[in-house]
């Protein structure tokens, strides 16, 4: 008996290691696609809400929900991105041509301008683009083709993740659960609840709030007139899902560029509108709702996240930090709970 014991043991160490391996293969072949997978995953949180709407018929609802969160970060993102992308080509290649035509816009507005302004604007414009458009020059048109190609790809990944994630999700996490014991099953039950509920305010609030703000930004992009308006809308995005940078990082620029080209009338009416339509419903009202009744991570730990997290990985670091920081949130507020439970137990007896 002992000694088919050790048998057994021999063998089922052998078939650990070798599903250890074929795991890591896995993970290797799929982390060029990593960024996909972890967008997929993102919009299934953010699509929830709509699919839950369709009752049982859950393939209906997936799908819509889908539809819903992709084809609006498409539009806006997607070819904000590609803008951008042809901005910096263009950038590459017309250096000294950015450089002229500045001067000759503060020429043309010197006279409207006062002078101090002027000045400070002049030296502000000139520096940047003698720090642009060198950087810009020494970025390689393969490379940017290369990210943009990939970026395209893990973009196009994350719809079927989206969809196979809202349609079989649940059933995904429950078929590892019910292997635990009965005890650690209920146990392991309330963590993922917690987590899921945190992740799930920290997604679906930043998301939204993004897309509703830059869905809105295109139009008064294009409104005023603006150039480029799907690469700025899609800045509006990207602000809108960090606590505290929101879309300010585009209003007062564009403000101070409106200021330049069309005097302070423009550039007044410019501001009051885009922070009236993007910044106030998104940013006082819908972000904090939604936030606070479902995430109770503080937000100055989700700003950090989305921003080191970007730092250190680009895309996927962007939504995979700020999961990481969830999970560790919510493990520690529900053993803070157990705790808590306990000394009032301990008390009453």
């Amino acid at each position: 008996m002992g000694s088919y014991t050790g048998k057994w043991s021999s063998e089922h160490k052998g078939i650990l290691i070798l599903a250890l391996a074929s795991l890591f293969l896995v993970i290797y072949f799929f982390f060029p696609f990593l960024d996909g997978i972890i967008l997929g995953t993102v919009f299934a949180y953010v699509g929830r809400p709509i699919r839950d709407h369709f009752g049982s018929r859950m393939r209906l609802g997936s799908l819509v929900a889908s539809i819903c969160i992709v084809v609006p970060i498409f539009l806006v993102v997607g070819l904000g991105m590609l803008e951008v992308a042809n901005q910096i080509i263009m950038l590459a290649h017309n250096n000294e041509a950015l450089r002229t035509a500045l001067g000759t816009l503060m020429q043309q507005k010197a006279a409207d301008i006062p002078w101090a302004v002027d000045d400070i604007l002049a030296g502000g414009l000139e520096n940047a683009a003698s720090i642009i458009a060198p950087l810009a020059a020494a970025i390689p048109v393969f490379h940017i083709g290369r990210v943009v190609s990939l970026g395209i790809i893990n973009f196009i990944i994350s719809i079927p993740v989206c969809y196979f994630l809202l349609v079989d999700g649940e059933g995904f996490v429950e078929s590892f659960v019910v292997l635990l014991p009965k005890e650690e099953m209920t146990v392991l039950r309330k963590y993922i609840a917690r987590i899921d509920r945190i992740l799930s305010g920290i997604f679906i609030g930043t998301i939204y709030t993004s897309i509703l703000g830059s869905i809105i930004a295109v139009f008064i992009f294009y409104g005023f007139g603006l150039p480029r308006p799907f690469a700025l809308a899609s800045i509006v995005f990207i602000a809108g899902m960090v606590p505290f940078l929101t879309a300010w990082v585009v209003i007062i620029p564009v403000a101070f560029y409106k200021y330049i080209t069309v005097g302070p009338g423009g550039a007044l009416l410019f501001f009051s509108l885009a922070s009236a339509l993007i910044y106030l419903p998104s940013e006082l009202l819908i972000r904090p709702y939604l936030v606070s009744t479902r995430s109770s991570m503080h937000p100055l730990l989700v700003m950090l996240s989305f921003l080191g997290g970007a730092m250190v990985a680009g895309l996927g670091g962007f939504f995979l930090a700020p999961a990481i920081m969830g999970v560790i949130v919510g493990i520690y507020q529900v053993r803070r709970e157990e705790i808590a439970e306990q000394k009032t137990v301990g008390i009453s007896r």
